[in-house]
């Protein structure tokens, strides 16, 4: 079985690069929404620390997942889309962990 068509590798590319900055935002509207209810509860440790890096790993074990996945079916292009962007939302949300911890 030979590699995909570039023109092929490219449509799924922008297909994953769509549904991963959905996913990332979701996540974000996630953490958003609980470090707003953590400011009504003071009294209680902040629950967004958590949430966050539950984040990290959720979208650090989907780039490892779907990056080596789609290499070993040869399509190179969208395997450096997810652990790419995947790797960044994770490098994201450990900032805002580690910023919120």
């Amino acid at each position: 079985m030979g590699e995909p068509s570039a023109l092929r590798q490219v449509a799924v590319a922008v297909l994953f690069f769509v549904a991963d900055l959905a996913l990332i935002a979701s996540l974000v509207w996630i953490y958003g929404w609980t470090g707003w209810a953590d400011t009504w509860d003071p009294v209680n440790a902040p629950e967004a620390p958590g949430i966050a890096w539950r984040a990290v790993w959720t979208l650090a074990g989907g780039a490892v997942v779907t990056g080596v996945g789609l290499l070993v079916l040869r399509w190179r292009i969208p395997a450096a889309v997810q652990v790419s962007i995947l790797g960044a939302g994770s490098v994201l949300f450990a900032c805002l962990a580690v910023r919120g911890a």
